[in-house]
């Protein structure tokens, strides 16, 4: 299907009044030959005209069709995902604050301080060291050794393997069967 917008629409219209001209001057010119006697092998060339716009013009009837279909397809679509999303927007706290929950279990299971745990939500916020310590209004070279601490203590070596720690459960593919 052919976006009906942009300047292609513009194009497809003029070829649209084009064949509706070339069908109704066929059709004039059939009807005028007919009745001055003519017969209908003299007006083939004219029948082949008047067949062929003919064709062209329900292919754009039926593809006007497929847009309107697809278009209202689209909009069953979007209101769905509208509603989906107004869905989530109304748990967004109420998961946002277990997600919290499952954190803060897990940071004191690793015994971290609160500045230690500051860094690591920086961390996972996608923050730069310095960006952390800018926030946190400390040097930057504090917040990397925080971070040394939290990785020893996590038992990762890295920010992405820490990262990838709380969210690696998320991402994995839901279990078949369920």
């Amino acid at each position: 299907m052919i976006d009906p917008s942009g300047p292609f629409r513009h194009w497809q219209t003029l070829f649209a009044v084009f064949v509706l001209i070339v069908f109704g001057t066929s059709i004039i010119e059939i009807v005028s030959e007919f009745m001055s006697g003519e017969t209908l092998h003299s007006m083939a060339d004219d029948i082949a005209r008047l067949a062929v716009s003919a064709l062209v013009l329900a292919g754009f009837v039926i593809d006007r069709r497929a847009q309107q279909n697809a278009l209202k397809d689209l909009g069953g679509q979007l209101q769905k995902a509208r509603g989906q999303l107004a869905r989530l927007d109304s748990r967004s706290p109420e998961l946002a604050g277990q997600y919290r929950a499952v954190m803060q279990k897990q940071f004191d299971a690793w015994n971290l301080t609160g500045s230690e745990q500051d860094v690591v939500i920086g961390m996972l916020k996608g923050l730069s060291f310095r960006e952390i310590a800018g926030l946190r209004q400390t040097r930057e070279k504090t917040v990397r050794q925080q971070a040394s601490s939290v990785y020893r203590k996590a038992g990762v070596s890295s920010r992405n393997e820490l990262t990838a720690w709380f969210f690696e459960d998320m991402l994995d593919p839901p279990a078949s069967g369920n």
